[in-house]
């Protein structure tokens, strides 16, 4: 089961103090010439947002059914700033081809009514998407479901749940989550997420942004927790399938 979590680390987190993320990222207007990517017919770059945007606004865009779902894609890419990291632009362009190409799966995930371990397995496995790993795909996941608890497992959120845990919830491959992640992981990590915002008193959306917390120059009190105690010492137990349906009996083992 979730918790009891590890002492030091959760009074680390319940110490930090919340500051909401604001806008970041790069304005949609200029992710796509940036990345050079082409538009599909009925998309313009003239009606992509020019400002960076905030998470509110982003869900907004997603989840409005009369908006198209790509351009909700790109307000994601955007504000998640992908193309800037690890494969630069060859990243959103290969994700890019594949989703402009067939959006169905945005359409189902915006219509609602799946599971978490549904929704992941959209993206993963047999659906996997070149250029998507599993920070990218549950941004996706987050945006476009109708309830924001889809939660994002990006490095940082699964480092927090890991570090709490003293545990693999989330397979890593070196810093970031491992595309061998299954549903049943994001299943895990997201239960992760309800409990810890119960502890804090809070959503769980909020849990997952304080999880997140701040990075830069100067990082915020949480990020710099988790940044002082990664890799951890000692090293976590091996990633074991066996172990984790073990934790999580309720979600079956195929699923890990």
């Amino acid at each position: 089961m979730p918790p009891p979590y590890q002492p030091n680390h959760l009074t680390a987190l319940q110490h930090a103090p919340y500051v909401p993320l604001g806008a970041v990222g790069v304005a949609p207007a200029t992710w796509v010439p940036r990345n050079g990517l082409t538009l599909p017919t009925g998309l313009s770059l003239a009606a992509l947002p020019t400002l960076t945007l905030n998470r509110a606004q982003v869900r907004t865009i997603c989840t409005n059914p009369a908006l198209d779902v790509r351009l909700g894609y790109i307000c994601v890419m955007a504000w998640g700033g992908q193309g800037s990291g690890p494969g630069g632009a060859s990243h959103a362009i290969s994700a890019w081809h594949s989703i402009s190409a067939n959006p169905a799966r945005l359409h189902t995930l915006r219509a609602g009514g799946l599971s978490r371990c549904q929704a992941y397995s959209l993206f993963s496995g047999s659906g996997a998407v070149p250029g998507l790993g599993p920070s990218f795909l549950t941004k996706l996941l987050y945006f476009f479901s109708p309830t924001p608890d889809f939660y994002i497992m990006d490095q940082w959120t699964s480092k927090s749940v890991n570090l709490l845990n003293c545990f693999q919830v989330v397979r890593m491959a070196g810093n970031a989550p491992s595309t061998l992640n299954k549903c049943g992981n994001y299943q895990a990590f997201c239960e992760e997420i309800d409990h810890i915002a119960a502890i804090l008193g809070c959503s769980g959306q909020i849990a997952e942004e304080r999880l997140f917390s701040r990075g830069g120059k100067s990082p915020a009190p949480w990020r710099a927790h988790v940044l002082a105690n990664w890799p951890p010492a000692p090293p976590f137990p091996r990633y074991s399938q066996t172990a984790l349906h073990r934790r999580y009996s309720h979600i079956p083992a195929v699923c890990f």
